[in-house]
């Protein structure tokens, strides 16, 4: 599909990209009524989600939402695109609503010691097979952040094999799909802030575990990780079955495989995103390839998209691709 650069507008007081990032968390508050689910992993695990129904009648139609980094299913941008889902449907048709999440996200924790990944894509899988088992054919996918990568990274896996399995399409945002450039962008001193948070957060979940399942979890290099990287290298590495950080991030990248996704695929990104480096905005793949469409906007921050019209453009945006695609 052909390059497309988005005519998307940031208010004029979300003056930079930080401002784009956080601000709209703060603005939006849903609420909505689902049915809470429990998905069996292959290897014995629990993942949790909410399912959302569309109307009394059962559906054959899904949207199944990914979200990112150290959040959950219940992350405003994932509840928002859920309503505006369940009151639009795609094409005028109505369609149930997914939200999952990753490994030790979310509530309730998952029984066992094990914790998500960027390169968490069996647990993927383990959500399509639980979608197929309930009845539904005809499925669409939207994914945020990490999440989107792990989706990007299962769909590039899978190739052609995805059409089989009813997936129609896909929508992704401010993803990672370079996980080295990535990590390097937001272990930068400008991203001070960021790293703290979110370094603080996964250390918090790991210790947890730790103490919950003595003997599993080595927490002698706890007090050393203080970065991205030094958290992928001393925990999520060997935890997963890579040698070091540079492995996990070489082999669970996105970028690998982006050739090979097979159906209608858009990525948004935006250029002032403080998470992403250059090469997570993969323009020349996009290019050349007849599946997936590059959106780039010029402000938007990371997983922010908040409108000058003060709409919420990603989730229109990404209903008018599923429209138009299906």
């Amino acid at each position: 599909m052909t390059l497309k650069n988005s005519d998307f507008r940031s208010p004029w007081w979300m003056f930079n990209g930080h401002l784009q990032t956080q601000l709209p968390v703060l603005l939006r508050r849903i609420k909505l009524k689902s049915r809470s689910i429990c998905i069996h992993t292959q290897d014995g695990d629990q993942l949790s989600g909410n399912l959302y129904l569309a109307s009394a009648q059962p559906q054959t139609r899904l949207l199944i939402i990914s979200h990112g980094l150290e959040g959950s299913n219940q992350q405003p941008y994932v509840l928002g695109m859920a309503q505006t889902t369940l009151r639009q449907g795609i094409n005028g048709e109505p369609v149930d609503v997914l939200t999952w999440n990753l490994r030790g996200c979310g509530d309730p924790d998952n029984p066992s010691f094990r914790l998500y990944f960027a390169g968490s894509t069996q647990d993927f899988d383990d959500v399509i097979c639980w979608a197929s088992r309930q009845g539904y054919t005809e499925i669409y996918l939207a994914a945020y952040s990490l999440g989107g990568n792990i989706v990007l990274k299962w769909l590039g896996d899978q190739g052609e094999a995805v059409r089989l399995r009813g997936i129609k399409s896909v929508c992704a945002a401010s993803v990672p799909v370079d996980l080295a450039g990535c990590v390097k962008t937001l272990d930068k001193w400008s991203n001070l802030i960021y790293r703290m948070y979110f370094v603080t957060s996964m250390k918090w979940r790991l210790k947890r575990k730790a103490l919950k399942y003595p003997g599993k979890i080595d927490l002698s290099r706890y007090m050393g990780v203080n970065s991205f990287y030094s958290y992928d290298d001393i925990f999520s590495a060997p935890m997963n079955g890579f040698a070091n950080a540079r492995e996990l991030h070489a082999k669970a990248s996105a970028v690998h495989v982006l050739e090979k996704i097979a159906i209608p695929c858009l990525m948004v990104s935006a250029q002032n995103d403080p998470f992403l480096n250059d090469d997570c905005i993969p323009q020349k793949i996009s290019e050349n390839h007849p599946w997936i469409a590059l959106e780039v906007t010029t402000t938007g921050g990371h997983v922010g998209f908040f409108s000058h019209d003060y709409e919420w453009w990603l989730d229109q945006r990404f209903l008018e691709f599923f429209t138009v695609t299906k």
